[in-house]
């Protein structure tokens, strides 16, 4: 299991310039790593990889609906009510054409199953509202960080997404996540030290970015510069005449 504390330590061995400053604080490195990781990573989705994958993903186990009116998201006067996330989402990431969400479901409490929700926008669904019939499905959409989903009834809602910073742990282990045996040390541990979703092979791509950015901004040093602090262009000549 790699957690970001480990890819910290990475990021220090690679030049000995970042393994003995102590003013690039752990907390500068993993804003660091986290940048590049969400870079490299909305370069692969928008190539329409790692979709199918559990690598980048985080699930949020369950996330507390409440019954609102569709007026409050959108500029439409019908009387009809649709479900909204209770609190807001922690910020997903997003590509050229969507949010990075691997998928969206309803929570069936009896069965512990649930129902994969269609993603539409806003616009959308009401246009599908003013027709005489409306297709019997269930639509979800993100607005202003709240979750909407068209059935009213839904209380629950498992995402499975791609976070751009950790998620919180009372939202990675909700009270309505009764079901899942969650100790006081995984509640309480530290951000760190929690597994970090990265693709393996774009591992060494994130370490390289991150030191050669460290470097420049802390040492103004180029990017050229060799793992034993030598400048790796070749050293003039003398002048020989």
């Amino acid at each position: 299991m790699s957690t970001l504390r480990n890819l910290i330590s990475d990021v220090r061995s690679t030049h000995k310039l970042l393994s003995t400053d102590s003013l690039i604080t752990d907390r500068a490195i993993a804003s660091e790593v986290n940048n590049n990781v969400l870079l490299l990573v909305k370069r692969e989705t928008n190539l329409r990889k790692l979709w199918a994958t559990d690598s980048i993903f985080t699930t949020l186990p369950c996330l507390e609906m409440i019954e609102v009116p569709i007026s409050e998201c959108c500029a439409y006067a019908d009387p009809c009510t649709i479900a909204r996330s209770k609190d807001k989402i922690p910020k997903m990431a997003e590509g050229n054409y969507q949010y990075v969400i691997q998928g969206v479901y309803s929570i069936n409490a009896m069965s512990g199953k649930g129902k994969k929700l269609k993603e539409i926008t806003i616009n959308r669904y009401m246009n599908l509202l003013k027709l005489p019939i409306i297709k019997n499905e269930e639509y979800f959409w993100i607005s202003n960080d709240y979750l909407y989903v068209t059935n009213p009834n839904i209380q629950a809602i498992r995402l499975v997404a791609m976070f751009e910073s950790v998620v919180p742990a009372d939202v990675l282990y909700p009270d309505c996540c009764c079901h899942e045996n969650i100790s006081t040390d995984d509640y309480c541990k530290n951000p760190l030290d929690r597994e970090y979703i990265v693709p393996g092979y774009l591992k060494s791509q994130v370490l390289d970015l991150t030191s050669k950015k460290l470097l420049t901004t802390y040492f103004n040093i180029k990017s050229d510069i060799a793992a034993d602090g030598m400048d790796g262009q070749t050293p003039n000549a003398p002048n020989l005449r």
